[in-house]
């Protein structure tokens, strides 16, 4: 290969992955490629250029000075790569390709999939891969360009360059194991939530956002006992369930709990709980033609609203 031949975007996409991701055995995972296939995509992109752009060390794989140098470029050719096939795409009129959408915990689990059904049915020629995250990770994947559309829990603390708009909600609720001492209780008043350790979702989670905004409003002090933070719906559940604390979490992803008796639910007084979704966007010159038209059929969308 001559010296001035293009680079390969493969090699680039690998040498990002092998970054981002931290280790061989993970970018391959990553990319769906085989070890020894991403080691011969750096070894030849290494040899290209004559210089060594990752090393390994107990933390992992580390970029070189010069992997520094060439990250930005490298990411910079792989999204003109990504649009220049979103732009062969509108030239012959095709929406079909990816179609890269996010949502934070819950909406993702309770909301996406019937919105994706729909848009798979009147297109099926094009592939959807979902990205799961805090409220926080999907907008920075949203600016980031790896997604176009998702739905979050919380707005973002900076709207600037991205649509975003209201999309249904739900209603949260306090719940605990049917073992739990507040278990019989049927009312409770914010207050008494003080002294009651609660398993709470991490930093950055719109739920957690949410609550913590609602209960600050009805006057409970923001030093109250945590029982542990967990990084899912599910594993507050499982907590709960454990008898670890007593948790509040969205009615969408313990109707079943509650009906099964796994849960007992506990009304607030003094507090509202209902919640708004948000659907966030690129700018729409960004998006994909698969993005575009799938928040396009979002938009106009009366989701659920939250409920008592």
């Amino acid at each position: 290969m001559a010296a001035t031949d293009p680079l390969s975007i493969r090699q680039l996409e690998v040498f990002v992955a092998l970054v981002e991701q931290g280790s061989f055995t993970k970018a391959a995972r990553h990319l769906g490629l085989s070890q020894s296939t991403v080691s011969g995509h750096m070894a030849d992109l290494e040899r290209r250029l004559g210089v060594r752009l990752v090393e390994r060390d107990r933390a992992g794989t580390l970029p070189t000075e010069a992997g520094d140098v060439l990250l930005v470029p490298a990411r910079e050719a792989l999204r003109a790569e990504r649009n220049a096939r979103h732009a062969a795409e509108q030239i012959v009129g095709l929406l079909r390709g990816h179609l890269h959408v996010g949502g934070s915990t819950i909406p993702a689990v309770y909301v996406l999939p019937k919105h994706l059904a729909t848009f798979h049915a009147e297109h099926p020629d094009v592939e959807i891969t979902v990205h799961t995250g805090d409220s926080a990770d999907i907008v920075a994947r949203i600016r980031g360009g790896e997604v176009d559309v998702g739905i979050i829990g919380a707005p973002p603390d900076d709207a600037s360059g991205l649509t975003v708009s209201p999309f249904g909600g739900d209603t949260l609720h306090l719940v605990v194991a049917p073992t739990h001492r507040l278990a019989k209780e049927r009312r409770l008043s914010v207050a008494k939530l003080a002294d009651v350790p609660m398993v709470r979702r991490e930093s950055g989670s719109g739920t957690q956002a949410a609550i913590d905004a609602a209960l600050a409003t009805a006057g409970l002090p923001a030093d109250t006992p945590t029982a542990c933070r967990v990084g899912s719906t599910e594993a507050v559940k499982a907590a709960v369930r454990a008898g670890l604390g007593a948790a509040i979490i969205s009615d969408l992803a313990v109707e079943d709990d509650l009906a099964a008796k796994h849960l007992v639910a506990i009304e607030l007084e003094g507090v509202s709980l209902d919640r708004t979704f948000h659907l966030v966007a690129r700018e729409a010159e960004r998006m994909s033609p698969a993005g575009r038209a799938f928040h396009a059929g979002l938009a106009p969308s009366t989701a659920r609203k939250g409920r008592r």
